[in-house]
């Protein structure tokens, strides 16, 4: 162990630690990366997905691209599967590297893949083979990531030590829109069509290069020295162990069902107000960097306040609010929306999902010992990421083709419902727990 190793074994907390900053950085880059990739995706799909799904009319292309989106999150449970207890086993940082090479990968052959008129059916199959790849990796960053800093963390802080993890969602975003605005202002319509769509998966495939570099040489965290030095676990008994929780893993598949509200608002919302509402897409990608910027702001924030007020409050709220305005919010875009209309139901959607966000990552660390935690985490997250993350924006689509916002509010609010009843009578208050 190193001596920087020594003093977080020490002392217990990445706070007391001259490498602080470094290690939070490290842990969260990854996610930032991660998550980058993603949005891109989701954001620039109405503009590549005739070149690469084509169809008989752009709506069946897009809900073709869409799908592919979709599909990417079933490489998450194999990931979360093959690489969790892996995490268990050999530590959080060395995973940590391993993941983001594979979200670097997915990204450049996505940037580079020929269109469906040059190659044919090989260009799809290409474009999903590479999403799964990311969802793979996917699979295992989230869970790892989460390990990484709330192990580090002291328990008076831990949630605000932690939150730069889930900022890092949001800047990703912030960072993916405003790439996404000046590629559609600045890039000719034809050649945006033909290859400057591109650009952004490239830049991605270099960030993760970058977030390689930053996480070499990071200190494996206290928890596990400790775990580790005590007992030695095959990848069979950690796997084992796993059944020992399942109102644990319960609860983190409810929380994560909310991720819903994640990627309709943040990821998808910008393409759904043009679908409905005509709202011109580089005005709702400005609209979303906006929002975005104050849902960073309210992570840290909310955080903070729950390391004094605890976690079950910020869960509640959150899941309260969206069962009551989704609504009326997404009714506001339907017709002709002014841009000050868009930026108004995307910030306060933003600030709903922040309330959630900001506690996440924490209470699920504090719900599993340390020999099982990043297998806890990452098996029902990834599962749950599969089943109603991926499938979000194309089910945004769908209802709203079935019956307008109503549709997909009644979607959300069954989601909020469940998440209600789960946090009142399931979800203990974690925090102030010790993670050893």
């Amino acid at each position: 162990m190193s001596d920087s190793a020594r003093a977080h074994a020490a002392s217990g907390s990445v706070d007391a630690a001259p490498g602080r900053l470094k290690t939070i950085f490290g842990g969260s880059i990854g996610h930032f990366i991660e998550w980058y990739e993603w949005s891109i995706y989701g954001l620039l799909a109405g503009i590549f997905a005739s070149q690469m799904f084509p169809a008989h009319d752009e709506v069946a292309s897009l809900v073709a691209s869409f799908a592919a989106f979709a599909i990417g999150f079933a490489g998450r449970p194999i990931g979360a599967f093959v690489l969790s207890p892996m995490a268990d086993k050999y530590g959080r940082r060395t995973m940590l590297s391993a993941t983001i090479i594979m979200a670097g990968l997915g990204s450049l052959i996505i940037g580079l893949c020929p269109t469906y008129a040059q190659i044919g059916i090989a260009a799809p199959i290409i474009i999903v083979a590479a999403r799964l790849l990311q969802g793979f990796s996917s699979g295992g960053e989230f869970q790892i990531a989460v390990t990484f800093l709330n192990e580090h963390a002291s328990a008076k802080n831990r949630a605000l030590s932690a939150s730069p993890q889930m900022v890092a969602i949001g800047l990703s975003v912030l960072a993916a829109t405003a790439v996404a605005t000046l590629t559609t202002r600045f890039i000719p319509p034809d050649a945006l069509a033909s290859w400057g769509w591109r650009v952004p998966f490239l830049i991605g495939a270099l960030l993760a290069l970058y977030g390689l570099y930053m996480r070499r040489g990071l200190d494996e965290t206290p928890s596990f020295a400790k775990a580790a030095a005590k007992e030695r676990l095959s990848l069979g008994s950690i796997i084992a162990s796993l059944a020992k929780y399942p109102k644990e893993a319960f609860i983190v598949f409810v929380v994560q069902m909310n991720g819903v509200q994640y990627y309709i608002w943040l990821i998808f919302l910008p393409t759904y107000a043009n679908l409905v509402g005509g709202l011109d897409r580089s005005a709702g990608f400005a609209g979303n960097i906006i929002a975005t910027a104050a849902y960073c702001i309210g992570v840290p924030v909310f955080a903070y306040l729950s390391d004094r007020i605890g976690r079950r409050p910020l869960f509640i709220v959150s899941a309260a609010c969206f069962l009551v305005f989704t609504y009326p919010l997404l009714s506001l875009l339907v017709g002709n929306p002014s841009f000050g209309t868009f930026l108004f139901v995307a910030v306060v959607g933003a600030l709903f999902i922040a309330l959630n966000n900001a506690v996440i990552g924490t209470v699920f660390a504090e719900l599993f010992p340390t020999k099982v935690r990043t297998s806890g985490i990452g098996i029902p997250y990834a599962v749950c990421a599969a089943i109603f993350g991926g499938t979000a924006p194309l089910m945004a689509t769908w209802l709203q083709g079935l019956g307008g916002p109503f549709y997909i509010a009644l979607y959300i609010g069954a989601i909020c419902v469940v998440t209600l009843l789960t946090h009142i009578f399931l979800t203990p208050e974690t925090r102030g727990r010790s993670l050893d």
